[in-house]
């Protein structure tokens, strides 16, 4: 019996973080494998290839997730609660009913991961998405209320009739994106002084800058109630932004927009 103890021990520390894979594994190869269900709480698996990894139901609470590559992977019903995902790449990512609360996704590289997810959950991760890279996302009707994706790519994007009232979008690139009838109203488009948010800095030099929105379409957007904040985030800090300040902070006429 005793001398069975080492293999038992191994076999419920293979069951308790999913097989083969230990607690903390700093750039570990597991691309491709098969860990629905594992649990992966609270561990350290920084730069960790995940690429087409099949993590459905996986517990990832709490995870130190920091540069993993999830490229292709199937993270659907995963929980993130409190994860770390600073500059993951999570491109063509299987996100349906993944829960991201409290998680931490700066610098995340979310192109085609978007697509198929309710506004539950896609809301859930944008919550605190900064600097993400979600260039040529179908957001077209999404409700997007309350975001914040400050810094973020959205480049050339479908945001047609979505709504981001109260949303965080100061220095969020929009060019060339359709915004049509997307609803803007008391967001937080505008920056005045350095923007510090999760301890990443956005650099404005003391000038207003807004949202980019050149050569986007605005045609029906409602901007009014849109806020200048001041050297942060914090909604007190903030105050409507007149629409002379806001055309020049976002390079933009604003041709067809509701002001």
């Amino acid at each position: 019996m005793i001398a069975r103890m080492p293999s038992l021990i191994a076999l419920i520390l293979t069951l308790a973080v999913g097989p083969g894979l230990p607690q903390n594994c700093t750039g570990c190869y597991s691309a491709g494998r098969d860990l629905r269900g594992a649990n992966l709480a609270h561990g350290a698996y920084v730069g960790v290839d995940f690429a087409r990894t099949d993590l459905r139901d996986a517990s990832l609470r709490g995870a130190n997730l920091t540069g993993v590559d999830f490229t292709g992977a199937d993270l659907r019903g995963a929980d993130l609660h409190e994860a770390n995902l600073t500059g993951v790449d999570l491109r063509n990512a299987r996100l349906h009913g993944a829960r991201f609360g409290g998680t931490n996704l700066t610098g995340a590289n979310l192109r085609g991961a978007l697509s198929g997810l309710d506004d539950a959950d896609l809301s859930g991760l944008l919550q605190r998405c900064i600097g993400c890279d979600a260039r040529g996302a179908d957001l077209h009707g999404r409700d997007l209320s309350g975001i914040s994706i400050v810094g973020s790519d959205l480049r050339e994007s479908n945001a047609r009739g979505a709504r981001f009232e109260r949303a965080d979008l100061q220095g969020v690139d929009f060019v060339d994106a359709d915004l049509r009838q997307a609803d803007f109203r008391n967001a937080r488009l505008c920056s005045q002084g350095n923007v510090d948010v999760d301890n990443v800095r956005f650099a404005n030099e003391g000038r207003i800058r807004c949202a980019d929105f050149r050569g986007a379409d605005l045609h029906g957007a409602d901007l009014r109630g849109a806020l200048v904040c001041r050297n942060g985030h914090d909604p007190q800090d903030c105050q409507p932004v007149d629409a002379a300040i806001l055309r020049r902070g976002s390079d933009s006429n604003l041709d067809g927009a509701i002001l």
